[in-house]
């Protein structure tokens, strides 16, 4: 038996059966974190993306953060971001889930709806 230690859920049980069934556990387990990271960053979308991304998002760009957020919420976790955590879950009886792959994941999937490297022009010419 393995656990994975969680601010967000506690501490969870998983059954080591066999690799494929831990790896949809670990899964379920991750997209349960996320979702409670998500549900925080929906509460107030302006100061996140004021803070990771140092731009006062217009109304249209909180309407879109927040479908975006709502939408990666609702997909299945891709545990191409999570490989490290899922290797630590393999590797030991223990694991404790930090949230920084949460929020890598979540600030990659935010940032080109958040682009402050967009190019204004005005009748063709650079401003």
């Amino acid at each position: 038996m393995k656990t994975i230690k969680s601010s967000l859920l506690g501490t969870r049980t998983i059954l080591d059966t066999n690799d494929q069934v831990i790896l949809i556990q670990v899964s379920g387990i991750l997209k349960e974190h996320r979702e409670l990271i998500i549900d925080r960053l929906l509460r107030d979308i302006p100061t996140y993306v004021d803070y990771k991304f140092n731009i006062r998002p217009d109304k249209n760009q909180v309407t879109s953060v927040k479908e975006a957020l709502i939408s990666l919420k609702k997909s299945d976790v891709d545990i191409s971001w999570y490989k490290a955590t899922i290797l630590t879950v393999f590797a030991n009886n223990s694991t404790h889930l930090t949230n920084e792959p949460f929020y890598v994941e979540i600030d990659e999937y935010l940032r080109p709806l958040v682009n402050t490297d967009k190019v204004k022009y005005v009748n063709n010419e650079m401003v």
